[in-house]
């Protein structure tokens, strides 16, 4: 059997617990609890982490431009070849895709190094360079790796002929490729500084361009086997080189650059960009028209006359392969990219925002500032309120005057305007948004322990321990104080809520902690990045985090109400 004073002690609980509401708030608000406790385990990532992934893109010409279309997984395509009735498009992780009649089909290499440079024959002989001194060669249906002469990275490979092809590779790496005895010839460098070779294309004299950083350009001479330096008149890095079949050429590279030779003996000139961004990839055709592909999803067009335009791709994936064939003409990509703004999905639950962060670890993580602010604030509310409710109340007269004056005053300051002006004389932080809140909510506070003091102090039993020769201090703290603490606590579980909305106001004002997640916060993020009105997966979750957290608050409060007041307790 429970003893009396225990069954005393216990009877709040059990009022409280007769209450539904209040049942369901202390569920909500141990489940938010628990969520900011055990955040670090609950999120699946760091709050601060920015998202990326790769992507197989393919972005199709159209009337309406560049289209994104179906992705062709997880991983980037760097290079592309193709001849009548076949294309080939190589990435990384040793990935090859074959496009037959308009269908994409995936193909198993023995390699899963980052493949690079690709190029095919017209008997269909293809030819795949990558790091690592990789080299796969296919006849007929299959591919097989070749010996290299060095582990080092190959960028690019064209045919010279039926039976012999040109690498290139960084350190100056220049190697052909005989495919009768299947053997690699080093060819040396007339440079030899150790640059890096990015781009090589077969000229219509037989010979080969090749192309690298420092605006580095060389001529090979299959007959003389050996290289010579070209100057196309620039010291940017230049990444690709194509030659169409009357003799037109054009190099690409770094800061927009597009050089262009208008045919087999013409000189080579800049052509002026519209654009500053990389270039990785160029394609020129017999008619003047052209196309230059590059970083965040950048996609230029050379219309006749000359003039090189911008084409609309609505997409930021870097494009490092261009492929115009016949029927179609294709971007291709990308690099790693930034998943901003994704609706909700499997990998997250909550989407991303506009900096591709998890926003179900971020509204996880916001659970503890908003509990912080919360109990912390209203637990300062409560000890500078009561006991400024206590002193007047008690001592009354000249006291009282003086101490409900400045509650009217502090009535007159509006709460927005007082925090920024905290947060202009010091800095936003966590110690300002709880004193913004703690240093104005505890007005009220004081008024309604004030008037529950003046009836107090005329009781008997304060009336005895002044006679008994008690102290004010005595009194207040053990006699009235005590009597007081029902009311108290009511006003504490309010404050809390009052708290939580009062820092989430400041967060989505910009006046809360930088270094920190809140849900208020969360929501300043959403209106400052402009897709609050169509990112709902943005807006809607800590909007419904603080809603509940408050109701929650304000349901166990009223089932205090129960406690703090006879009358109603008799009632139930």
């Amino acid at each position: 059997m429970m003893s009396p004073a225990l069954r005393e002690t216990f009877a709040p609980l059990r009022l409280m617990m007769q209450d539904r509401l209040a049942v369901v708030g202390l569920c909500v608000l141990g489940l938010i609890f628990a969520m900011a406790v055990f955040a670090p385990l609950i999120a699946p990532q760091d709050p601060f982490a920015i998202n990326e992934d790769e992507d197989g893109s393919v972005l199709m010409k159209s009337d309406e431009g560049w289209v994104l279309q179906p992705s062709l997984g997880h991983v980037a395509l760097n290079d592309t070849a193709s001849r009548p009735g076949e294309d080939l498009i190589v990435g990384r992780e040793g990935s090859l895709w074959t496009r037959k009649n308009g269908g994409w089909s995936r193909t198993v290499l023995p390699a899963e190094v980052d493949l690079f440079g690709v190029d095919v024959t017209a008997s269909g002989v293809a030819l795949i360079v990558g790091e690592q001194g990789t080299l796969l060669l296919r006849e007929g249906d299959k591919w097989q790796s070749l010996q290299s002469l060095a582990p080092v990275t190959l960028r690019s490979v064209s045919w010279l002929a039926d039976d012999t092809a040109l690498i290139v590779g960084d350190e100056e790496t220049l190697w052909l490729f005989a495919l009768a005895d299947r053997s690699l010839t080093p060819v040396t460098s007339p440079i030899n500084r150790g640059m890096s070779l990015r781009g090589v294309e077969r000229d219509v004299d037989g010979t080969a361009l090749v192309v690298g950083e420092r605006g580095l350009a060389l001529q090979y001479d299959p007959v003389s086997q050996q290289a010579k330096m070209l100057r196309l008149g620039t010291s940017r890095d230049l990444n690709d080189v194509h030659v169409s079949p009357a003799g037109i050429a054009l190099a690409i590279g770094e800061r927009g650059t597009l050089l262009r030779r208008d045919g087999p003996n013409a000189d080579w000139v800049s052509d002026r960009t519209p654009d500053r961004r990389a270039l990785m990839s160029g394609w020129i055709g017999d008619d003047g028209t052209g196309y230059a592909v590059g970083r965040n999803g950048i996609v230029m067009e050379l219309v006749r006359g000359g003039e090189w335009t911008l084409a609309n791709t609505e997409s930021e994936r870097h494009l490092r392969a261009i492929l115009v064939t016949d029927a179609d003409a294709l971007a291709l990509g990308s690099d790693r990219f930034v998943i901003r703004f994704s609706p909700p999905s499997p990998q997250h639950w909550f989407g991303t925002d506009h900096l591709g962060r998890d926003l179900f670890s971020r509204n996880i993580h916001g659970a503890r500032i908003a509990l912080l602010v919360g109990f912390l604030g209203a637990f300062l509310v409560m000890l500078i309120g009561t006991n400024v409710g206590l002193v007047a109340g008690y001592y009354g007269g000249r006291t009282d005057s003086i101490l409900m004056r400045t509650v009217d005053v502090m009535y007159g300051i509006p709460f927005e305007p007082f925090a920024l002006i905290l947060v202009l004389l010091f800095k936003p932080s966590l110690l300002i948004v709880i004193l913004a809140v703690s240093l104005l909510t505890w007005r009220t506070t004081a008024r309604l322990i004030r008037a529950q003091v003046l009836s107090l102090r005329e009781r008997p039993f304060v009336k005895a321990a002044r006679v008994a020769g008690a102290s004010d201090l005595r009194i207040m703290y053990l006699h009235i104080l005590p009597n007081v603490m029902p009311l108290v606590f009511l006003e504490l579980a309010i404050t809390v809520g009052v708290s939580i909305i009062a820092e989430a106001t400041l967060s989505f004002l910009g006046l809360g902690p930088p270094q920190s997640v809140s849900w208020g916060g969360i929501l300043h993020d959403a209106r400052l990045s402009g897709a609050w009105r169509t990112a709902w997966w943005w807006n809607l979750p800590p909007g419904l985090f603080i809603m509940s957290t408050v109701l929650s608050v304000f349901f166990i409060s009223r089932s205090l109400e129960v406690v703090a007041n006879p009358r109603l307790r008799a009632r139930t």
